[in-house]
């Protein structure tokens, strides 16, 4: 099972601090830096960053990078009832 990280800093710190995530997302320092002070990540750094967490025995829900998470099927499922 995965460590769940909740927080962009959580996240941050799992994959090495500001210096590796700037270098994986091709942004400056500065740039990943200002990311700890927010709640979400831009949108566009969601797969690289996951992909890393994954490799490292993470996960993060898509909501910190300002995505709506898929439904598992059995809520999906009863989504189609209730419409």
């Amino acid at each position: 099972m995965r460590t769940l990280l909740k927080t962009t800093s959580e996240v941050m710190d799992a994959l090495g601090g500001n210096a590796p995530v700037a270098k994986m997302t091709g942004r400056t320092y500065k740039a990943a830096a200002n990311w700890r002070k927010f709640v979400t990540f831009p949108p566009n750094t969601c797969m690289a960053m996951r992909d890393a967490l994954h490799a490292k025995g993470y996960e993060a829900s898509p909501t910190l990078w300002d995505m709506v998470p898929s439904l598992a099927p059995e809520e999906e499922n009863e989504k189609e009832r209730a419409s």
